[in-house]
């Protein structure tokens, strides 16, 4: 029994580690999509004011 046991033990690593390293792969491999909102909001704003709005302030 001790020969199976140990042969149980190793199969079932085997299986976690292939598990664990095809998971982590598709992971990495995820794209993050950044919403419309936020894409505009990290727009960069226009350093040219508006001169005659700031006067009229």
């Amino acid at each position: 029994m001790r020969g199976k046991q140990f042969l149980y033990i190793v199969i079932a690593t085997f299986v976690t580690v292939i598990i664990w390293v095809t998971l982590d792969i598709l992971h990495s491999r995820a794209a993050v999509q950044t919403p419309p909102e936020i894409k505009q909001v990290l727009e960069p704003i226009n350093p040219n004011f508006d001169q005659d709005a700031i006067n009229k302030l």
